[in-house]
């Protein structure tokens, strides 16, 4: 196991690159569905995204409205092209204010053992 594992690369920067899995820049728009029952998800479930970059551990995205750390998340990504629809479920890692709505990273869940 320790094998698969690589020591985290340095980016250009010098600083080490601490994502588990390479990101993908991606322009899309998926729509996101709030899990949690807080009064402000429940007032407003549905959530758009304004895809900025997806991994196979997470999402960046803008959205458009304001969600907190820690809250659940289920996003639908549509088909596209000859590519299938499929859905992910993850956390909010964060939600800062940007001038086009709100800047919103998203770790997945990982995927259980068959």
């Amino acid at each position: 196991m320790p094998g698969l594992l690589k020591w985290p690369t340095l980016r250009q920067s010098g600083t080490p690159e601490r994502r588990m899995f390479p990101r993908k820049e991606v322009h899309a728009w998926v729509e996101g569905f709030r899990l949690d029952n807080t009064l402000a998800a429940l007032r407003d479930r549905r959530v758009t995204l304004a895809l900025r970059d997806v991994s196979l551990g997470g999402l960046s995205a803008i959205a458009s409205t304001p969600m907190e750390a820690g809250e659940r998340l289920s996003v639908n990504f549509p088909p596209q092209g000859s590519r299938g629809g499929w859905d992910a479920y993850g956390r909010v890692l964060r939600c800062e204010p940007s001038a086009t709505g709100y800047r919103v990273a998203v770790e997945f869940d990982p995927l259980p053992a068959a």
